[in-house]
């Protein structure tokens, strides 16, 4: 979560739904911004992700920036359910279990999904942090019944979104950057060293440089499919009646978003958003 209170916005890091791309760039737009972002020990709830803090827990343990995040314009970017799932299934294999997706051999993914169904569908109404990857989006944009975030938009408009974002700050930022991509490899014997070279150059050059080439790279050597895509696990029945059944107003609320992308691609250009109700 990023809260700026020289530009008055704040920005909600819903995970999964390209966040990291927009909340790393838009910490250069403040020098005194509010930056929350990364797993850390809270003294009532334990271990939490202060990066992805859902509505209601923030209003209740973090009441002073709740009520920034009510008195700044609220920004917030939502997805399709069962593609953020599916991404959610990969970061968890990736961050915890150190297995990329794209690497794991099909019964085995298989296995391992069914598994972590169970183990999502025990936590999901509170999840751990490691599980925070698959709380409700709803969550992020409610507080209870109250709507919280102002103004909730597509990821497939993160190019104006930082386009509006730099128009706003006075910030040249760029609008094509891209962090914790998931990506399929064309040749998967190539994995283990294209994510160690990757790790290299992210430690060791600039970020937008490393953007740049790694943006290059992918071209070369990734599918346009996701992991998840690629990996058949999106077409598993289990996984859409999983999705379905636990993420249905999360669903509703990304169908009345994506219909208006063409309005509010229009309002970003202008720099004039109106709030959309999602009550």
């Amino acid at each position: 979560m990023i809260i700026s209170p020289q530009h008055q916005f704040a920005f909600v890091h819903i995970p999964k739904c390209a966040g990291t791309s927009v909340r790393h760039q838009l910490r250069q737009c403040d020098p005194d911004h509010i930056f929350l972002g990364r797993p850390g020990e809270h003294p009532v709830l334990g271990q939490i992700d202060y990066a992805h803090i859902p509505m209601a827990q923030l209003r209740d343990h973090f009441p002073d920036y709740f009520a920034d995040v009510q008195r700044y314009d609220a920004f917030a970017l939502v997805r399709a359910p069962l593609d953020r799932f599916g991404s959610s299934l990969r970061q968890l294999m990736w961050q915890y279990e150190e297995r990329p997706m794209t690497l794991i051999p099909r019964d085995e993914l298989r296995e391992t999904t069914l598994r972590l169904l169970d183990e999502v569908a025990a936590q999901i109404d509170n999840p751990s942090y490691q599980y925070i990857f698959f709380t409700r989006q709803s969550d992020y944009i409610f507080a209870g019944e109250e709507q919280v975030i102002d103004h909730v938009l597509p990821i497939s408009l993160v190019p104006e979104i930082m386009d509006y974002f730099s128009t706003r700050t006075g910030v040249t930022l760029d609008r094509e950057r891209r962090s914790n991509q998931n990506v399929e490899l064309r040749f998967k014997s190539i994995g283990g060293l294209a994510y160690g070279v990757n790790r290299f150059v992210r430690r060791a050059l600039p970020a937008g440089l490393h953007s740049r080439i790694k943006g290059a790279a992918l071209k070369l050597i990734a599918r346009k499919q996701t992991a998840a895509e690629a990996s058949g696990l999106l077409d598993m029945p289990e996984v859409q009646d999983f999705v379905a059944e636990h993420y249905a107003r999360d669903a509703q609320i990304f169908q009345t978003i994506a219909g208006q992308t063409e309005n509010l691609r229009s309002q970003l250009q202008a720099a004039a958003l109106s709030r959309i109700d999602l009550t």
